[in-house]
C-alpha cells in the first residue's frame, strides 16, 4: 500500500515530533529532537515520501503549508537510513543492561535500534476537544524531548496521534490500524471519553498497553490492558471531588452543576454522591446543563436559595467563566470547585473572576511545580504558543516512567509491547521524585486501587497552585 492511501485510509496523522508552526528550533536541533525530515504538510505523504511518511496536521497543531518533520523508517534525499536519534549511523556500541531479577548485567549491543511506534487517540473536536486540547500536543512534545536526549535506551521514538470524533468505531479501528500497519508496541497517554471502550477489547486480545490516560473514561479503570499511573478515572476522581472541598475549605453544603455531553459527567457525579456525608459534606442542590449554555442565572439561583456554599462544576474552562460572571452578577459567592480538567491555561484567561477556584490535580500544579519545569520548558520550545494542562503535563509524568526504567526493560536490538508490560508490573510504589504518591499495576482488570490521590490545588492571581502534598482517599495506601 502507498502512503497515500495509508494516509488516506487510517484518517490520522503520522506525527513525527511535530515542531509546529513558528518553532524555535534551529535545523540542527530539529533534527537531534526527531531525526527527521521536512516536508510540506499534506493530508496525505508529500511527493516522494517513502512508505510510513505519511504527514497530515493534528487540528491546531501546525499551520496548512508548514514546513514539519515527518517521522517514518524510510529514507532521507540522498537515500540513506534515518538513525535513530542519538546513535551515529552505522556504528554500533556496547551496553550493559540489567537482568531482571538478578541484578546481574550482561553486554547488548547498542544503536542505531529500531524506532519505538506509540499512538495515542482521543476527542479534539467541539467543546471537548478544548478539554482534551493539551494532551495531543503534549504527547508530540514529550516524543520531541526524548528523542532529543537519545529516545528511550536508544530508540526514537515515533509518535502517532489520532482524533476519534468521538466515536467508540472510530477509536477500534484507529487501534487496529496502528498495530497492524504501522506496527505500534504500545499507547501513549489517550485522552478519549467513552472512545477508549471501543478500542479495549482489541488491545487487550493483542496484549498492547495503553500508557497513560487522561481518565476522561471510567473503563480505563477497568482494563488491565490500560496503566493510568495518575488518579483513576472512577473511584479515584470521585475521591478527588470530596478531597478537593475537604482539604481546602470548612464548607459543608454542596451545589452541584454538570455536563450534558459526556456520559462521564453523570456518571462521576453518581459515585462521588455514593460516597457522601463524608466528613459531613452533602449535595443540597444539583442540576445536569450545557457546556454551551449561554446563561446560569436560573440554576444559581436555584442553589443560592437551598444554602449552596460551595458550587461544584463538572463543566469546561469557558462555561466555568460564565458561571462565575453569572454568581456575581446575583451577589452569590459560593467557593467554586472542579476536577483537573479545569487545570489548563483556558481557566486562567477567564481573569480574575475565577481566582479562588478550588482543584483536583492529578500532578504536581503544572504551572508552577519544580518538578514539571521539563514539561513546561519542552511546551515553550517544541510546541510554542500551544495549550497547556494537567492532560498535558501527565503525558510527562508518563513519559518519567517510561525513561527511569527503559535502561532495564527497553535496551534491546526491537522492543515489543511485552518488554513494555514488563516494566510496568515492575513498578512497586513508584513515587517518580514527588510526582506520583506510590503506585502499583495489579494484574487485574480492576485498576480502581492503583492511584486514589489528588494534588490540592487553587488559582491564585493567575497561577495555580499546590496546597499541601497528595491527599488520598481513606482506604488507600501507596503500593495497592
Amino acid at each position: 500500500m502507498s502512503s497515500r492511501a495509508r494516509a488516506a485510509g487510517i484518517g490520522f496523522v503520522t506525527l513525527a515530533l511535530l515542531a509546529g508552526c513558528g518553532s524555535h528550533l534551529s535545523e540542527s536541533e530539529l533534527a537531534a529532537s526527531q531525526g527527521a525530515l521536512s516536508v510540506p504538510t499534506a493530508v496525505a505523504a508529500a511527493p516522494g515520501a517513502t512508505e510510513g511518511q505519511a504527514a497530515a496536521a493534528v487540528p491546531g497543531a501546525v499551520d496548512p503549508g508548514a514546513q514539519v518533520p515527518v517521522a517514518g523508517t524510510g529514507t532521507g534525499t540522498a537515500g540513506k537510513p534515518v538513525a535513530a536519534a542519538g546513535n551515529a549511523p552505522g556504528k554500533t556500541t556496547t551496553d550493559t543492561v540489567k537482568v531482571p531479577g538478578t541484578g546481574a548485567t550482561v553486554p547488548v549491543p547498542s544503536g542505531p535500534r529500531d524506532e519505538i511506534v506509540m499512538c495515542s487517540f482521543g476527542n479534539s473536536s467541539g467543546v471537548l476537544g478544548a478539554v482534551t486540547g493539551p494532551a495531543p500536543v503534549a504527547n508530540a512534545a514529550w516524543a520531541s524531548y526524548i528523542n532529543a536526549k537519545g529516545g528511550l535506551a536508544g530508540h526514537r521514538i515515533r509518535m502517532i496521534i489520532a482524533d476519534t470524533g468521538g466515536a467508540a468505531a472510530n477509536a477500534q479501528a484507529i487501534a487496529q490500524k496502528c498495530v497492524e500497519q504501522e506496527k505500534a508496541v504500545a499507547f501513549f497517554n489517550e485522552y478519549s471519553f467513552g472512545e477508549l471502550d471501543g478500542a479495549i477489547p482489541y488491545l487487550k486480545a493483542k496484549g498492547v498497553p495503553v500508557i497513560g490516560s487522561i481518565g476522561g473514561a471510567v473503563s480505563s479503570d477497568h482494563s488491565i490492558m490500560v496503566f493510568n499511573p495518575m488518579n483513576g478515572a472512577d473511584v479515584g476522581q470521585a475521591w478527588g471531588f470530596v478531597n478537593t472541598v475537604a482539604s481546602q475549605t470548612d464548607k459543608k453544603k454542596l451545589g452541584v452543576l454538570y455536563c450534558q455531553e459526556a456520559s462521564t459527567c453523570a456518571q462521576q457525579i453518581s459515585t462521588f454522591s455514593k460516597l457522601l456525608p463524608y466528613k459531613g459534606l452533602n449535595i443540597v442542590y444539583k442540576a445536569q446543563v450545557s457546556l454551551v449554555q449561554p446563561d446560569y442565572t436560573a440554576q444559581l439561583l436555584q442553589a443560592k436559595n437551598a444554602g449552596a456554599e460551595v458550587m461544584v462544576l463538572l463543566m469546561d474552562s469557558a462555561s466555568v467563566g460564565r458561571i462565575a460572571r453569572n454568581a456575581a452578577q446575583q451577589n452569590f459567592t459560593p467557593i467554586l470547585a472542579g476536577t483537573y480538567n479545569l487545570g489548563i491555561q483556558a481557566t486562567l484567561d477567564q481573569g480574575p473572576i475565577v481566582n479562588g477556584l478550588i482543584l483536583a490535580s492529578r500532578t504536581p500544579a503544572y504551572s508552577t511545580s519544580p518538578l514539571l519545569k521539563d514539561y513546561r520548558d519542552s511546551m515553550a520550545k517544541y510546541q510554542p504558543g500551544k495549550v497547556t494542562g494537567d492532560v498535558g503535563a501527565g503525558a510527562f509524568v508518563v513519559g518519567a516512567l517510561l525513561e527511569k526504567y527503559a535502561s532495564t526493560f527497553l535496551a534491546k536490538q526491537t522492543v515489543t509491547s511485552k518488554d513494555f508490560l514488563d516494566l510496568l508490573y515492575s513498578l512497586k510504589d513508584e513515587k517518580l521524585g514527588g510526582l506520583l504518591p506510590g503506585i502499583t499495576f495489579a494484574k487485574s482488570d480492576d485498576r480502581t486501587q492503583t492511584n486514589r490521590c489528588i494534588a490540592p490545588v487553587r488559582l491564585e492571581n493567575g497561577a495555580f497552585v499546590q496546597r499541601g502534598g497528595f491527599v488520598c482517599a481513606p482506604d488507600w495506601k501507596p503500593g495497592t
